[in-house]
């Protein structure tokens, strides 16, 4: 999660319970937080609707990431046009990204938010792609959108989950974090807000908790 000075916006997409997911160049501000903001994929209303799509057993589930209680309302998305829809990316980005990721095989993602305590919020992805390779490639570009641009990120790790990797970034508004990880032919992407966490290592915590949780319960296959 990244501050980003060229664009704020509350959390929500109106009227729908879809999160923003880390990245680079479109980013969403959590409420009145100042510099913080959750970098992002624009979800926008036509990016996907609520659905019962096989992937959803594998996001997060309540209390993985302590604390935060996901929405119950998983969002689909079919294409990576539409997985990257919105946002302040420039259409030369978006284009390159989109490519990215159509090369890489993408299949379809599934997004759910995640509620914590006061203005603390987070967000559950899983991203399938054709061949394990791709899941890999998926896993490093939205690391990679997580860290551009951001200034006085700290990186970590999750123990016992080898692919996964992470960024936080902290300042007087709180803190957030990002990390990414793939198995089988899914990468997965979690992350929060925390209004009160006063260090990278509070912030990463329930984050990394939480992979470590999911990782359990996927294995080495997916879908």
């Amino acid at each position: 999660m990244r501050p980003h000075p060229t664009r704020r916006q509350t959390a929500r997409d109106s009227g729908t319970a879809r999160r923003r997911l880390a990245r680079a160049s479109a980013t969403l501000a959590l409420g009145a937080l100042g510099a913080l903001v959750l970098p992002a994929i624009s979800l926008g209303a036509s990016a996907g609707a609520a659905t019962s799509s096989s992937l959803s057993r594998y996001l997060l589930k309540s209390n993985e990431m302590p604390g935060y209680t996901v929405g119950g309302h998983p969002s689909t998305m079919t294409t990576a046009a539409g997985l990257l829809e919105g946002g302040s990316l420039s259409r030369k980005q978006r284009n390159a990204d989109i490519g990215t990721l159509q090369k890489a095989g993408f299949v379809k993602a599934v997004e759910e938010s995640a509620k914590g305590s006061n203005v603390n919020e987070g967000f559950s992805i899983v991203l399938q792609f054709n061949n394990p390779a791709g899941a890999r490639t998926g896993a490093a570009l939205f690391l990679q959108m997580a860290k551009t641009g951001q200034s006085g990120t700290k990186p970590f790790t999750v123990a016992g989950v080898p692919s996964a990797k992470g960024v936080t970034v902290n300042g007087g508004a709180g803190g957030s974090a990002n990390a990414y990880w793939f198995a089988g032919n899914c990468a997965f992407g979690s992350g929060i807000y925390d209004g009160t966490a006063l260090s990278a290592a509070a912030v990463a915590k329930p984050v990394q908790t939480g992979i470590k949780s999911q990782a359990k319960r996927v294995g080495t296959t997916c879908p």
